[in-house]
């Protein structure tokens, strides 16, 4: 197993994130602005896009601005500004005031919540009168809130927590929910408002680990398994450059930010032939730029359990430092993130994106019966991977790329399912009981990918394929026939689209202004196996937040600052910003600067096996050449062999 360098601060592409000495510089800057005070904390500092079209021109050797976009906000008046930051001058450009908008929970903020909350006398009490009095152990997580129109929450910046005992430091402190006990804290002021004892139940007792430290899990561990040994003494296919990754036909940039996590940039395939045929774009720009999972158990606090993972808290910032052998196997190149603290100081996530090959089986074979001839050949994927752990889950997140020119993304989910103490109000009818007196309760898992798509340019069109089965009779006497109708979805609003399993329903993405040799579009089929619907009511405040989930596709035009579905400000927002609000406009999105929206996810009913820690589940998307090319893409592949 091999593993290659990285580098964090090398700056050698338009679109690489920003080094450790420029978030530096840009913080100083904001540190001499007249808003900026000992109250003043940061909540992102990173990368101000420069113009798409200007990196379409840009090539190897050009020189290019660099401009950071920082959000930052005084915790004494709740104010949030948003600058943007010359750093070739060390110049504040503009600053702007956001009114009404609340940051994201932030790493440093939740482990001082913790630890103030531990020290509340209110919540003392309430844990004297469940009988517990030594708190060495507790655990206190913070949730984000939500917004459910309590007049009382609206000037502040809160978390609502939940809390868990612990027999011991190792403890899994899921197994032990203190049910009926809420704690609201501010965020801003740094302490408890609220101490919410709604219900006193007994604090289930009984261990449930998983860690083998602890003897009944040890002696667990089978001596079995035989090892499975990944090597390639020739190194791998792929090359390095900065952020600039090439493999085989494949040729993209890899961006990594606080918010999103990891994110693809300028993604382009070649057809058989590698490096001798044209590179061609498909994807400008992919992420996930949103995510949502909203519990279905409405007693007690359970109700205000809806975290928006990626507005609220950040993919980035929550990223593991990954290791050899926990995910990755193989020849591995690592790429460190770099995100910031509340001061304003950076940090480095080591090895935060791992690079790597796989073997992918049977690419295609045919055994041509006449001659008894049999041609085959194994596919190989580019995987490149970040996994972030948001609280009691994790979730990884993998772009693989193919050989046949298909682009997946696999999201693999584990960790522990949030639970609470069995109750008389829910019983088990919105959850399962996993343990005696734990409930883990329903809910989903919903993604938000954001594509902005470029197949074989920027000017693309969104199409829906809908199936059809002619009725019995002249055209279709014998009942059999059924064909694809296609309609080019025109405007935002016609973009608005759900899944419909009676049709079959699929949509693609087309440029009509390149042809393949039959002299039809060349297109890219989105293929989408992980659509669910939600369950929460039209009426309440989260459908309003929540509101890109209202279909499993959208459609709209490039704007540089529409960048994620929920809006930039999730956090206590009120449904005011984002994709429902944007597509009002219903721009023109036909033969254009196009960018596809689409959700995606898991409804989670727990299982006795997802405890006391989820195995792997996985949900996710493909986009396949669909007509891009002219014929099967791999037939330049070599016979399968191990050398």
């Amino acid at each position: 197993m091999n593993v290659m360098n990285k580098a964090v601060s090398t700056i050698s592409h338009p679109l690489d994130p920003l080094g450790i000495e420029e978030i530096e510089r840009a913080v100083a800057v904001i540190k001499t602005a007249d808003f900026h005070n000992d109250r003043v904390k940061f909540e992102t500092v990173e990368l101000s896009y420069p113009d798409k079209a200007f990196v379409r021109a840009w090539s190897t050797g050009m020189p290019f601005p660099r401009k950071a976009f920082v959000c930052a906000y005084d915790t004494a008046t709740g104010a949030v500004y948003e600058c943007l930051v010359d750093l070739a001058e060390d110049r504040l450009i503009s600053r702007e005031l956001v009114p009404g908008a609340r940051t994201a929970v932030m790493p440093d903020e939740i482990e001082l919540c913790a630890v103030n909350v531990a020290k509340d006398p209110d919540f003392i009490a309430a844990m004297a009168r469940r009988g517990i009095t030594d708190l060495t152990h507790i655990q206190v997580d913070p949730f984000s809130a939500g917004n459910f129109g309590y007049e009382d929450e609206a000037d502040h910046r809160i978390v609502h927590c939940w809390v868990f005992h612990r027999n011991s430091k190792y403890d899994n402190g899921y197994a032990h929910p203190v049910e009926g006990l809420n704690v609201i804290y501010d965020l801003n002021t740094e302490q408890v408002l609220r101490v919410l004892d709604r219900v006193q139940i007994d604090v289930p007792m009984a261990e449930h680990n998983y860690d083998p430290r602890f003897e009944d899990i040890g002696k667990l561990r089978r001596d079995d398994l035989k090892a499975i040994d990944i090597r390639q003494p020739d190194g791998p296919s792929f090359s390095v450059d900065g952020n600039r990754v090439r493999w085989l036909n494949w040729d993209f940039h890899i961006e990594f930010n606080a918010r999103e996590g990891l994110v693809l940039n300028d993604l382009r395939v070649r057809g058989e032939g590698g490096k001798a045929s044209e590179s061609r774009p498909v994807l400008y720009r992919a992420s996930i730029a949103e995510m949502v999972v909203p519990y279905g158990d409405p007693s007690y606090g359970h109700y205000r359990k809806n975290a928006f993972d990626v507005g609220e808290y950040g993919l980035g910032r929550l990223a593991n430092p990954l290791k050899l052998g926990c995910d990755c196997k193989g020849h591995i190149h690592y790429f460190d993130g770099v995100v910031t603290d509340t001061s304003g100081a950076p940090a480095v996530i080591e090895n935060a994106v791992c690079l790597h090959e796989e073997d992918d089986g049977m690419l295609w074979k045919h055994t041509d019966y006449v001659t008894m001839e049999v041609e085959v050949r194994r596919s190989r994927r580019l995987v490149i991977s970040s996994i972030s752990t948001v609280g009691n889950y994790e979730y990884g997140f993998y772009w693989n790329l193919y050989l046949d020119g298909t682009i997946e993304l696999e999201v693999k989910l584990t960790g522990i399912m949030y639970v609470g103490g069995l109750n008389d109000v829910a019983g088990e009818r919105y959850g399962t009981q996993v343990a005696d007196g734990v409930v883990a309760q329903n809910h989903l898992h919903l993604f938000c990918a954001r594509l902005d798509t470029a197949i074989d340019g920027d000017a693309n069109s969104l199409v829906e394929v809908n199936m059809v089965q002619p009725p019995m009779g002249e055209g279709n006497p014998m009942g059999n026939a059924f064909r694809a109708e296609e309609a080019v979805l025109a405007t935002e609003k016609a973009a608005r689209r759900s899944r419909n399993a009676d049709t079959e329903r699929s949509w693609k993405i087309i440029n009509p202004n390149r042809l393949n040799k039959m002299g039809k579009p060349v297109a890219y089929k989105l293929m989408a196996p992980s659509m669910v619907r939600t369950y929460h009511h039209a009426e309440t405040l989260l459908a309003k937040r929540a509101a890109f989930l209202d279909h499993h596709v959208w459609g709209t035009a490039y704007d540089a600052g529409e960048r994620y579905p929920a809006g930039r400000y999730v956090n206590q927002s009120k449904g005011d910003d984002g994709i429902a609000v944007w597509t009002e406009k219903d721009r023109n999105i036909e033969n254009t600067d196009l960018v596809l929206w689409h959700n995606f996810g898991i409804l989670h009913l727990p299982r006795l096996e997802d405890f006391p820690v989820q195995p792997v589940v996985k949900c996710g998307f493909l986009l396949m050449a669909n007509g891009f090319f002219d014929r099967n893409p791999t037939l330049d592949m070599p016979p399968s062999t191990d050398g």
